[in-house]
């Protein structure tokens, strides 16, 4: 089976005149970690009653914001941003039933988003189209992507949509969900 690129794989090749990744700022994460560490040290200075809960409580939510904050500097998501505008990219899907499949794949290579409306939709199945767009529509991708058992392939190539396709796309996406 071959293998075609992703959206992401497509945007990444597009170039930093285009299209941009970014991570988002550091600067929570280093506030939960502050807050963490501050909890702890004021855990500490609490003269209370010996059987008082307030002191294993500031240890606890200090020890959950101090983990928190760690963890959210080292995993954060990256994200895809239109160098001209800085809108951010957003990804969604929408699962369509598996009988489907051959009329979404077409309806898609030949950009025809308007009968998307008419295929039957699934909650979760192994069909489903991906899209990438700006708020504004004028980057947007769409991509059919099939479950073959134990991942999802690539069923076709990323096709960029024009503004007007991508008004269409949105206004689907807000009615399917």
């Amino acid at each position: 089976m071959e293998t075609r690129e992703s959206i992401e794989q497509v945007l990444d090749n597009l170039g930093d005149n285009v299209v941009y990744k970014s991570k988002p700022s550091i600067v929570l994460s280093i506030v939960l970690i502050i807050l963490g560490i501050g909890l702890i040290f004021l855990s500490w200075q609490i003269s209370n009653a010996p059987n008082s809960i307030i002191s294993p409580l500031l240890i606890v939510g200090g020890i959950i914001l101090l983990a928190w904050g760690v963890v959210s500097v080292f995993f954060r998501k990256t994200q895809y941003k239109a160098t001209g505008n800085k809108q951010k990219i957003s990804f969604s899907e929408l699962f369509f039933d598996i009988k489907e499949r051959d009329r979404l794949v077409r309806l898609v290579s030949e950009g025809n988003v308007q009968d998307l409306s008419k295929l039957k939709t699934s909650v979760s199945d192994a069909l489903k189209l991906r899209v990438a767009a700006t708020p504004d529509g004028n980057i947007c991708y769409t991509q059919v992507v099939t479950y073959v058992p134990f991942e999802f392939v690539n069923a076709t190539d990323a096709r960029r949509n024009t503004p007007e396709e991508a008004k269409k796309i949105k206004e689907l996406v807000k009615t399917k969900k």
